[in-house]
């Protein structure tokens, strides 16, 4: 059957060649080249994008977070455009279990009392367990001096001869939260402080974490410098833990171009933002210039040698759920057909910094391709005259692709160090976007589509 398939299939392929050659067709499309795209992609249609969605937050309790009406009204909005600019869309459904807490307090007892502030002190990790503890904290292997590199509860021989009942106080680093916790859990623990690295300056401050299943005891997240207070002999904490798990529904988007299936580029960025406020700069910038770019491509007719899936992710917030159900559902034949990922993913911050992803994880967890995603962003904005930096976070989209061997490049302008002082605050408005910046990595998304659609 191979054998006389493969004939049949020959005998086709002549007669389409000779019908080829011997009657006149008109002249295939002309290529779009990328400053044709660039100059169709404006610094006003991306703002119009960024103060729809912000509209759509400022009649939606203030937010677009996954499992609102607000993210519904933002998916909606995406949607109409795409199928204005001649799309057919599809919607993903997919649903996970999502923590919260409803009440936490925190105070020291001993050897002073003080009381402190959740979410400016501290902060519940989700599935942190539910209950209320007062005991003395035992440091567990701190490193908070010198380099401060640390492996702070990430062994069970940390925690020998652990005074049960007492709160452990473990150190960021290393291994992941919920390995720490387990081993706390399994020494005794009544409770687990989690105190910041402190190794650089984007990691002194109050992070936000998941230890991604339900703990048994409260769990909690603070800063370097009060870590350090509480790591003091004698200090005894009083915690509280009120949390729930519910169950989200959401959907993702996605929107194909013609071009050779078995090559796909897919370009995302994430749909929702975070409860606190309207997320304009993340992630509406991301999605402005996916949006714009698509919305282009098929204004200016791009017929694309490989397909081009433009996808707009639900609940990356979350935990990347939107883009982690994408890549599950794909089949063998449908992962090794993706050729990349591109992620865009806080490209407007107020005090941006231009950054492409890689650096010093290149070969190291990044499957490849990667590079090529890499060089491409980067020979980019360098004749622009922007010399970009490199991040190496894995906390957005592209994570899903990576650990699925897909090769993966993106774009960021920074949320630390005073890039976004609105990052996941209220302030995260349309007002406080770059729109220079933005329009830059606009212009620098829709130049690496266009190169790796168009490239055999």
């Amino acid at each position: 059957m191979v054998i006389a398939a493969a004939a049949v299939a020959a005998c086709v392929a002549m007669v389409i060649a000779v019908v080829v050659v011997s009657r006149p067709t008109s002249p295939p499309p002309r290529p779009v080249d990328s400053r044709q795209l660039r100059d169709a992609i404006t610094t006003e249609a991306l703002a119009a994008h960024l103060d729809a969605l912000q509209r759509v937050a400022d009649t939606h309790d203030g937010n677009r977070a996954a499992g609102t009406a607000g993210y519904d009204a933002s998916l909606d909005y995406v949607e109409a455009r795409l199928q204005g600019a001649g799309y057919r869309t599809e919607r993903q459904r997919f649903s996970y279990q999502r923590p919260d807490f409803t009440r936490a307090s925190l105070g020291r007892t001993a050897p002073s009392a003080a009381a402190y502030t959740v979410l400016r002190d501290f902060r519940p990790l989700d599935f942190s367990g539910a209950g209320s503890v007062t005991a003395v904290v035992t440091a567990v292997d701190l490193a908070l001096d010198g380099d401060r590199a640390t492996t702070s509860g990430c062994e069970a021989s940390d925690f020998t001869g652990f005074p049960r009942g007492t709160i452990a106080l473990v150190q960021r680093g290393t291994c992941s939260f919920a390995q720490k916790v387990d081993h706390a859990v399994a020494a005794g623990a009544r409770a687990v402080v989690i105190l910041n690295q402190g190794n650089e300056q984007g990691r002194l401050g109050l992070f936000a974490g998941t230890l991604g299943r339900q703990a048994d005891v409260p769990v909690v997240a603070t800063t370097f410098d009060l870590g350090r207070e509480w790591s003091t002999p004698g200090t005894t904490l009083e915690l509280a833990v009120e949390s729930t798990v519910a169950t989200i529904t959401s959907e993702s988007l996605i929107a194909d171009t013609g071009g050779a299936p078995d090559h796909t580029v897919v370009v995302g960025a994430h749909l929702d933002g975070v409860a606190e406020g309207p997320g304009i700069n993340d992630n509406g910038s991301g999605v402005a210039a996916v949006l714009e770019t698509a919305v282009q491509f098929a204004a200016l007719g791009v017929q694309p040698h490989n397909r081009v899936r433009f996808a707009f992710w639900g609940a990356e917030e979350d935990g990347l759920y939107g883009s982690r159900h994408y890549v599950a559902q794909l089949d063998e034949a449908a992962r090794r057909s993706t050729a990349l990922y591109l992620n865009l993913d806080m490209v407007g911050s107020p005090k941006p910094v231009a950054s492409v992803y890689g650096g010093g994880n290149l070969g190291s967890g990044w499957p490849s391709g990667s590079g090529a995603v890499q060089t491409v962003l980067t020979d980019f904005l360098t004749a622009q005259g922007v010399t970009p930096g490199t991040t190496t976070f894995r906390s957005s989209d592209h994570a899903s692709f990576l650990d699925a061997g897909i090769a993966a490049g993106g774009l960021f302008t920074g949320a630390d160090d005073g890039a976004d002082p609105c990052y996941h605050q209220a302030c995260d408005r349309a007002a406080t976007i770059d729109r220079e910046m933005l329009g830059l990595m606009a212009d620098a998304a829709a130049d690496a589509t266009l190169t790796f659609a168009q490239t055999p």
